[in-house]
């Protein structure tokens, strides 16, 4: 399939029908990098055909446009994808603990109901709460991260 890439990552060209999408903005509202959806989303079986193709917006009016797609059928494709699904958010209240509370890796892993190892692997990624001189972290800053953490791979990203 030709790629869209070459295309502004701002808003399409043209103006789209009603209840219509692109990929770009269908991956935007749904929390995904556009190139995740088009590279390995778009590649599973069964995921909707475009409903059409905007107009080119090059200067000379050459090449494709970017396609789009019935955004209630893509919605019903990724709902039915299981594996897809983003890993549930943690609130902090329903952790009954403060915020402010300094809590170690092994009692947010119990917290949460997660093995220590799944938890501490994430110790030297980027973007990981820093640990203080005692070994403990914020409970918020933990939080914060497990909610946004990179990862939660599907079938099509396992090797």
């Amino acid at each position: 399939m030709p790629d869209d890439s070459a295309v502004a990552a701002d808003r399409p060209g043209g103006e789209l029908p009603a209840g219509m999408t692109t990929l770009r903005l269908w991956a935007a509202r749904h929390s995904r990098a556009y190139d995740y959806v088009r590279l390995f989303w778009r590649t599973r079986g069964g995921f909707p055909m475009p409903a059409g193709e905007l107009p080119s917006r090059s200067r000379d009016g050459g090449g494709p446009g970017e396609r789009y797609y019935d955004e209630a059928v893509l919605d019903q494709w990724l709902a039915a994808q299981s594996d897809l699904k983003p890993p549930p958010r943690i609130e902090p209240s329903a952790l009954q603990i403060d915020p402010d509370d300094r809590i170690t890796l092994g009692r947010f892993a119990s917290l949460i109901g997660k093995a220590r190892n799944t938890v501490a692997q994430y110790r030297d990624q980027p973007g990981f709460p820093a640990v203080d001189a005692e070994g403990t972290y914020r409970a918020a800053d933990l939080i914060d991260y497990w909610n946004s953490r990179p990862g939660h791979r599907g079938p099509a990203r396992r090797r």
